[in-house]
């Protein structure tokens, strides 16, 4: 007899822990589509406002107008950032990269300072950098306005087919989600149809029968999604130490949405799938359950 309840209690432990991997691996996957997908506009936005243009200055420009010139691009409506970049700057870095002085090796030397400029995202496109490139060549000091278009406009198009993807890549696996936690518990409801068809014979009623189910899948829907957000917490932590830029993006208050949403699909698929898979034994007819 004690052998035959370590049996049941390691049976019911095993599928209990079976469960909680099942449901744990899908809301891992939930939440990091769910992170991306809510994170979406921040990462776009953060990608478009990295870009930058590069304003070239005449030759003689004088540090007034040059300065009166960077304070006019910072207060514009569409300028996140601007960096002045001198020539001699310019020189330097080219030393260190090269070894040596680049006009002894190429015959060359910078012979302009720079703006180098950064966008607000809305108005990181090639139709806004027009207008804005437009108005800046009037003025005598820009000496040339410099963009890659094509970089410009394939960004702005990736990014676009990638918010669409996630939306529908998020919807796939919403029902897989569904499907694959829905068949785990089946399983484990299918091995006591005939306790819960015992119940129905001494009176109890349907909801009576559903709510241990409901309880027992719901705690471990709830464990489950507590180790998805740690290690969803874990991946973003790892990713920030390769990608440091990603600590500007990710928010608590981001993060803290993302764990909601992780526990309340830990609550709300499990449980919407065991009623399911109880109801159908509750509605099968005694001599059904022998032949299934």
């Amino acid at each position: 007899m004690s052998q035959n309840r370590q049996y049941r209690s390691s049976s019911l432990f095993g599928s209990g822990v079976t469960t909680t991997v099942s449901i744990t691996l899908v809301l891992f996957l939930l939440g990091l589509t769910i992170f991306v997908a809510v994170m979406g506009r921040e990462i776009s936005s953060f990608i478009k406002e990295n870009l930058s243009i590069t304003i070239e200055l005449s030759a003689g420009t004088s540090e007034d107008a040059a300065a009166k010139l960077q304070k006019e691009l910072s207060d514009s409506p569409y300028v996140r950032t601007v960096t002045f970049i001198s020539k001699e700057q310019i020189k330097q870095d080219l030393v260190e990269e090269l070894g040596g002085d680049p006009e002894e090796i190429f015959g060359y030397t910078p012979a302009s300072n720079y703006f180098d400029v950064n966008l607000k995202a809305e108005y990181a496109n090639v139709d806004s950098i027009k207008v804005v490139e437009k108005s800046l060549k009037g003025q005598k000091i820009v000496k040339s306005f410099l963009y890659s278009e094509d970089t410009m406009n394939m960004i702005n198009s990736n990014l676009s087919k990638i918010g669409t993807s996630l939306l529908f890549l998020a919807l796939i696996l919403m029902i897989i989600s569904f499907t694959l936690i829905r068949n785990t518990i089946r399983l484990n409801i299918y091995a006591k149809r005939f306790l819960i068809n015992t119940m129905q014979l001494v009176g109890a009623t349907d909801g009576f029968i559903r709510r241990p189910f409901i309880l027992k899948t719901i705690g471990y829907g709830v464990i489950a999604a507590i180790i998805a957000n740690i290690a969803i917490t874990a991946l973003i932590y790892s990713l920030t130490k390769e990608f440091p830029e990603i600590i500007s993006i990710v928010s608590v208050e981001y993060l803290v949405i993302l764990y909601i949403i992780v526990l309340l699909l830990g609550i709300l698929l499990p449980g919407i799938a065991t009623a399911s898979a109880v109801n159908r034994y509750l509605r099968m007819n005694t001599n059904n359950l022998y032949h299934i």
